[in-house]
């Protein structure tokens, strides 16, 4: 993941910004897209909160995992509310950036519903795993 996300910078929920490059060296990474308005998204993300929090804040020696979200809401300012009510200690492409509204694009072009789905990926070429999950909402 540090070979598509390195030079770019990722922002935290309270706006610190943190080289990439830095913060994901070495750790299994999940790219979390989803949207404060989709109704699974905001039922999802406080079981991944959860996770996270057992996974990294908790566990001795931490592991080495990171969940970086690519938000699909609609402003910057919804996705920094989004992030602000339900996300961990977790980080984001900015709004701003181009591989968030690229993919943000992608979604739109494939359908008008709103998608949620995660992809993980480890750093180590030789055990690299990808799953996708994807779940829609209706509306």
């Amino acid at each position: 993941m540090v070979d598509v996300l390195g030079g770019r910078r990722l922002v935290t929920c309270d706006g610190a910004w943190v080289e990439a490059e830095a913060a994901l060296q070495n750790k299994v990474v999940a790219l979390y897209f989803a949207a404060g308005r989709c109704a699974p998204s905001r039922d999802f993300t406080p079981l991944l909160c959860d996770f996270y929090e057992e996974l990294v804040d908790e566990a001795r020696p931490p592991a080495p995992f990171e969940v970086v979200f690519v938000s699909a809401d609609g402003s910057a300012q919804e996705m920094l509310e989004f992030m602000q009510e339900l996300h961990g200690a977790w980080l984001a492409l900015p709004f701003h950036d181009p591989y968030r509204q690229l993919t943000s694009q992608i979604s739109s072009a494939q359908s008008s519903r709103v998608t949620m789905a995660m992809t993980l990926s480890s750093t180590d070429a030789e055990r690299f795993h990808h799953r996708m999950l994807l779940w829609d909402s209706i509306g």
